[in-house]
């Protein structure tokens, strides 16, 4: 098992959900945690509340659809904390969400800009510094809505999911033996902003099928808790694994968290 202790990792979308719960749970590793997101107040609170557990924390304000905004955290944060250990991709949009026909296409494009190519963008900034050290570990948060026929009505999303894990698993082979390690995760149900705004969305946007979809998920109480991806985050880091796309309730995602 790897220490994580003093590395220095660093959470896009780190100001709620997920991201938050993968911030804490880094912080309570050990970890420098460098928490990014748009909204101010948001990563202030999670490095606020990582500090007071006794964690390490610095918030950081940054547009993942802004080459130059990702250039600037990656040049601040190497010169304030140092060499980039650990770098977990979760921000992400759902929107535009609605018919094909009807989407907005200045949406769609923003959509790929935050979704893939902020992620390509800064993977590849703190990707070199990893492969001269001989350690690195990148996860990028998934979604199984990139794989089968994807979200209805949310093409955009779907496309940069799929995108996302042929990204992981293309760079995880040409990094094998390198000490740096790239992987994804689908996080499952849980209980987050994106899956309210979609639950609130008229039915004409979302179509009936999603519609009832998130609504029966959240009424029969199956929405879990982002603290289960964040330990499944935290046991992916530990490892030595590379190059795989896990499902948390499939049996390797079961199995990573300790539950066979």
């Amino acid at each position: 098992m790897q220490s994580l202790a003093n590395k220095v990792a660093i959470v896009t979308g780190g100001g709620r959900g997920i991201g938050r719960a993968i911030a804490l749970a880094l912080a309570e590793k050990g970890c420098l945690v460098v928490v990014v997101a748009r909204t101010r107040a948001e990563v202030e609170q999670v490095a606020a509340e990582a500090t007071a557990a006794g964690g390490k924390a610095i918030a950081y304000i940054t547009d993942m659809a802004d080459g130059a905004s990702l250039s600037a955290l990656y040049t601040s944060v190497t010169h304030d904390m140092g060499a980039i250990d650990i770098l977990i991709n979760n921000a992400g949009v759902v929107t535009p969400v609605g018919p094909f026909a009807t989407l907005d296409v200045q949406q769609w494009v923003q959509a790929i800009q935050i979704n893939l190519i902020g992620v390509f963008h800064l993977t590849r900034l703190c990707l070199p510094e990893m492969q001269s050290r001989r350690w690195g570990r990148i996860i990028n948060v998934s979604s199984g809505a990139g794989s089968g026929t994807g979200l209805g009505h949310g093409n955009a999303y779907s496309v940069t999911k799929a995108g996302l894990d042929m990204l992981t698993k293309n760079l995880a082979a040409e990094l094998a033996g390198s000490g740096v390690t790239m992987n994804a995760f689908w996080p499952g149900l849980v209980d987050t902003a994106m899956q309210t705004y979609v639950r609130t969305l008229p039915v004409d946007q979302t179509g009936q099928q999603v519609h009832n979809l998130f609504s029966d998920w959240h009424s029969s109480g199956l929405l879990q808790g982002p603290e289960r991806p964040a330990r499944l985050t935290i046991a992916m880091l530990e490892s030595s694994i590379n190059g795989e796309i896990i499902d948390i309730d499939a049996p390797r995602g079961l199995e990573l968290l300790g539950v066979i």
